[in-house]
């Protein structure tokens, strides 16, 4: 934890790292919204719908074993640039495929390469950002969540002006070539290429401390996709049974997660991470009752959103603790951290479908509880060393 005298500086390789970790985030979040219209024009069943979204999952897993690899021979810098090169890539054969199996391709690659371009990003934020690391990866993840927040909304733009759903995809595959090209000056003279980070890659084993945090990014993950990834199906049961109250509702939950990770930005300098993660697992607990039991519209919302003022913390709260965890070795632990998210992604909301299928939704939800006490579980174990 920093101490009160220190303060972030935000250089402009900072915000050039903001920036591409923003577009990444833009990337991830426009899959989803475009699921409907690749059923339309490649007429896909649901479950090889829902496959893109599981590619990119995937991507994100493999990235785990990719990364430090990458790191390991090119360096971080490299790694950004190569990461962001296969990304581009991935988004141009997504853009221009004819069947669905190519879509699926691309946005494997997509992932996989922007998920090893993450890990540097992540790597590259926190030693820049030295004492005032948990505050730097809390801004960059509210630069992710506006991004996230802005994809759909742009998606649905492009088919409101009569562009076409795809439209936006060239359009942000543009603005990562942008955002790299003025980035890339201030990046290379603040981001190692081999040397140090290198050297750390070869060094021992990640300890047992940080394995433990892996475990607990995972839970965390898979809490927060517990609670978002059937909001709005879930909200359909609500009285008077409106999709469009339905959909409201998901939009609130992700608001409040912008609003939570832009408020714990501020607090991160006063804060230590593990405070900071005890608090939004009580906001998430205290809120998903009301969720949970829909009583009406107005508790139903104000629940989930403050289940999403928690679990947007959740993320990179435990990815600092990861780095903090690790000793020194912060790319492996960042791409393990990726891969731990990008495994909870891929099976949480199969996992909570198939209980839905068998027990209902309301049962399938009750595994954010159960996960929100085995995170307590694991932070009340043997602590990473603090300071």
């Amino acid at each position: 934890m920093p101490s009160s005298e220190t303060r972030l500086v935000r250089s402009r390789a900072l915000w050039a790292l903001y920036a591409l970790l923003g577009l990444f985030a833009f990337a991830q979040n426009m899959i989803g919204p475009a699921v409907p219209f690749l059923r339309a024009e490649f007429h896909l069943d649901y479950g090889a719908a829902a496959m893109h979204m599981s590619a990119f999952a995937l991507g994100q897993m493999l990235s785990g074993l990719a990364a430090p690899v990458c790191i390991r021979r090119l360096g971080l810098r490299r790694s950004i640039w190569g990461g962001m090169a296969g990304m581009l890539i991935g988004i141009t054969g997504f853009v221009l495929a004819p069947a669905p199996a190519l879509s699926l391709v691309s946005i494997l690659l997509m992932s996989l390469s922007g998920c090893v371009s993450l890990s540097c990003l992540q790597t590259s934020i926190a030693g820049l950002a030295g004492p005032c690391r948990s505050q730097a990866l809390m801004e960059a993840n509210v630069t992710a969540s506006v991004m996230s927040a802005l994809a759909p909304f742009a998606l649905v733009a492009g088919v409101a002006l009569g562009l076409g759903w795809r439209v936006f995809w060239p359009a942000l595959a543009l603005g990562l070539a942008v955002a790299c090209l003025f980035g890339a000056r201030p990046i290379a003279a603040a981001v190692p290429d081999a040397g140090a980070e290198k050297a750390a890659s070869e060094r021992k084993r990640l300890p047992a401390a940080f394995w433990k945090v892996c475990a607990l990014t995972f839970i965390a993950v898979g809490v927060e996709w517990s609670v978002g990834f059937w909001a709005t199906e879930y909200l359909k049961g609500l009285p008077g049974q409106s999709v469009s109250l339905a959909a409201a509702g998901a939009g609130a939950f992700q608001l409040a997660a912008v609003a939570g990770r832009l408020v714990s930005s501020r607090l991160m300098a006063r804060l230590r991470e593990r405070q900071m993660l005890v608090a939004a697992m009580a906001l998430t607990l205290l809120g998903f009752p009301l969720y949970w039991l829909r009583a009406d519209a107005l508790s139903a919302f104000a629940g989930l959103a403050l289940c999403g003022l928690g679990v947007s913390n959740f993320y990179p709260l435990a990815l600092s603790l990861g780095l903090e965890a690790a000793e020194g070795q912060t790319a492996a632990a960042s791409s393990w951290a990726a891969a731990a998210a990008g495994a909870a992604i891929f099976s949480m909301p199969l996992l909570l479908g198939l209980v839905a299928d068998r027990a209902g939704l309301s049962t399938a939800l009750l595994a954010a509880p159960i996960g929100l006490c085995l995170m307590g579980l694991l932070l009340i174990r043997k602590r990473p060393r603090e300071s």
